[in-house]
């Protein structure tokens, strides 16, 4: 484990790093805010499992509105010109599926659909299939 991961990630900042420019900014944005959600599940599991104050204290909630923003950035990377980008995509949006409200789950459901039956993104389609296959077994 390292120093840095007690700390509480900045979000907002990885946020904005996936819309870099450079596929390699967004790698690490879209890589290092797989992460982070890693940790925020682990974190809320063990707070689960536990029970206990010091878990609690510990945990970082993720507020709606940034896990809003969270689900569309990772959909968003889905359609990336990087492939190595959509793959980290596609795997945090498994992570993403395990940590976010039901609702989100519900959009990202709807999104992935859609993106499925878009006769304009037929390129992308196995991209978007696998996406939807992860939906399904999380």
């Amino acid at each position: 484990m390292s120093r840095g991961s007690n700390s509480a990630p900045n979000y907002n900042d990885l946020l904005k790093k996936t819309e870099h420019y450079d596929k390699d900014e967004r790698y690490m944005a879209i890589s290092d805010l797989c992460e982070a959600l890693k940790r925020n599940a682990a974190h809320a599991n063990s707070e689960n499992n536990n029970n206990t104050a010091a878990a609690s204290s510990s945990t970082t909630q993720i507020d709606s509105q940034t896990e809003r923003r969270i689900c569309s950035a990772v959909l968003s990377l889905l359609d990336d010109s990087s492939n190595d980008v959509q793959t980290v995509a596609v795997k945090t949006l498994g992570v993403l599926l395990m940590t976010v409200q039901e609702e989100q789950v519900n959009e990202i459901a709807d999104r992935i659909c859609g993106l499925m039956l878009d006769p304009t993104k037929s390129a992308l389609r196995d991209v978007y299939a696998i996406g939807l296959k992860t939906l399904v077994e999380t």
